[in-house]
């Protein structure tokens, strides 16, 4: 199970590169227990490879969106083409339409006057 990173610091990485340079300034007087410079630069060369390709797989995503985005494009502009060839061949109403995705209207409900205005008309 994953558990919580928390807050994380949007300039994480260059505070990182910011206390490895002072680390190196300092060398022997600063020591850290049961960790070295060598750790800390090796961490932060893991990290930077690990950032640059997280950034190049969202960068492919974003380019395959738009490639998925053109081609679906490309798709409604052809299935809107075939429909409208159907609508001219076979009309609106036709029963052909619904093999197409359309709606058939064959019948209209008749209309019905209110039995206030049959009252009327029968007097």
């Amino acid at each position: 199970m994953n558990k919580p990173t928390g807050s994380i610091p949007r300039d994480a990485l260059d505070q990182a590169l910011k206390v490895i340079e002072g680390w190196k300034e300092l060398k022997d007087k600063l020591m850290v227990p049961n960790f070295t410079m060598t750790d800390f630069q090796n961490a932060i060369s893991e990290t930077q490879q690990k950032i640059e390709a997280a950034e190049k797989k969202r960068q492919e995503r974003k380019n395959a969106v738009k490639v998925r985005n053109k081609v679906l494009e490309e798709l409604w502009d052809l299935t809107k083409r075939v429909r409208n060839a159907a609508k001219a061949t076979f009309g609106d109403d036709s029963v052909e339409m619904e093999k197409f995705g359309g709606r058939v209207v064959r019948f209209r409900k008749a209309y019905r006057k209110n039995q206030k205005d049959e009252e009327e008309d029968e007097e």
